[in-house]
């Protein structure tokens, strides 16, 4: 089992993510079955959920491997042609690049060119990769990680949500007696607000102004970061 997964990142952006999909199902079986409620089987439910979430790890990347949509919004704001920045401010970035990086002379002579919008790529992973130790990019960075991690697993929380409505209503025979239940009552309830929270709370939108809050910060660590 992999510890760093219990660092400060993978804990709000990954893992949480994890729990909260998988949740349906636990808590469907946690309340309608006793003997999953014992100290002993939710210390293997749990250990194997930490265990398994080093593949959902995995697989998020992969997942995640074709949504360039999110990741490149930084490196848009830099573009030329973009209005997110205001100019004056776009260009006291590019002036701080060049002073921070001999190998960003190109933000000299801004342009829509292919080679400065690689450049501008090139920047936010520079500007990742050195902005780490900053807090406000570091609490939008996992704020950003967090909501990216549901939209990938936005199909595999609907196929829980539905795997543990059949597990509550497989549990009632006669069917027809399901709602004499308060206890069915109320998971069914709750698994209806999952449903509702995948199908309307998880969306492309929201997603996309998480990832600009996470661009806007950023990109304004920029102003801070001393020159060497």
């Amino acid at each position: 089992m992999d510890i760093n997964i219990f660092d400060n990142y993978n804990i709000r952006a990954r893992l949480s993510v994890y729990i909260i999909l998988i949740s349906p199902i636990l808590l469907t079986l946690y309340l309608l079955y006793e003997p999953v409620r014992t100290f002993t089987f939710s210390a293997i439910l749990f250990t194997i959920i930490i265990a398994f979430s080093n593949y959902l790890f995995a697989l998020q990347r992969y997942l995640q491997k074709d949504q360039k949509t999110y990741s490149n919004i930084a490196a848009k704001f830099l573009f030329v042609n973009d209005s997110h920045i205001n100019s004056y401010t776009k260009q006291r970035y590019y002036q701080k690049l060049c002073k921070l990086d001999d190998n960003f002379s190109i933000f000299n002579n801004p342009s829509d060119s292919e080679d400065f919008e690689t450049a501008c790529y090139s920047a936010i992973v520079w500007l990742r990769n050195n902005t780490r130790n900053n807090k406000l990019v570091q609490e939008e960075n996992i704020l950003y990680g967090f909501y990216k991690n549901l939209i990938s697993f936005k199909n595999t929380g609907l196929c829980f949500t539905f795997i543990a409505i059949i597990i509550l209503l497989s549990s009632s025979k006669p069917i027809y007696n399901f709602f004499q239940s308060q206890l069915n009552t109320w998971l069914i309830i709750l698994d209806t607000f999952f449903l509702i929270f995948c199908i309307f709370g998880v969306n492309k939108k929201i997603g996309i102004t998480v990832a600009e809050k996470y661009a806007y910060a950023l990109l304004g660590a920029l102003d801070s970061m001393p020159i060497k």
